[in-house]
């Protein structure tokens, strides 16, 4: 089955995946943001910092999975509906992986700081940019619909890692 033709659960299962993801991201975009402008960080205290931050949003979306569950299904999610869970989870884990391999590269020293918290907030930036536009692209929408769609949604994810940014002293 292609990605395209998926059904029911298997659908769920991706646009559930891909939420976490997009929620992830906005929180590293915040996160590198909020380093960056800071001052006196040191490359140790920013890979804590990211790695905690996506670490937390992906435990609280999985956390969030398993109440909403509960609620709505009057019992605690097991086998599938739970490992389908975890996944999601664990797969937005992963959009702090090229982020974090720029600190990485700042640690050995090959760049500086400044400049893998750049890379950082470009690649987070890259992606939620192409998130809408591939959903934009999905609808139907006229062309000119479809970057009037996409231009309010990247601005209001803009927004959102503004007020993640300010929410955190930044």
């Amino acid at each position: 089955m292609s990605n395209d033709s998926a059904q029911g659960p298997e659908l769920e299962e991706r646009i559930g995946a891909l939420k976490e993801r997009i929620y992830a991201t906005v929180t590293g975009l915040a996160i590198l943001a909020g380093l960056l402008t800071a001052g006196h960080v040191t490359v140790g205290e920013s890979i804590f910092a990211l790695v905690v931050g996506i670490f937390a949003i992906a435990a609280a979306g999985f956390v969030a999975e398993v109440i909403a569950h509960q609620i709505g299904h009057r019992q605690f999610p097991r086998g599938r509906e739970l490992a389908v869970m975890a996944r999601t989870a664990v797969v937005a884990l992963g959009t702090a992986s090229f982020p974090l391999l720029a600190l990485l590269l700042a640690l050995g020293g090959l760049i500086d700081l400044d400049t893998a918290l750049i890379i950082g907030i470009v690649v987070d930036a890259a992606v939620l940019v192409g998130v809408v536009l591939l959903a934009s692209a999905r609808t139907g929408l006229s062309i000119v619909q479809r970057l009037v769609a996409s231009t309010l949604l990247l601005g209001l994810v803009a927004l959102v890692a503004v007020a993640l940014l300010l929410a955190h002293g930044h």
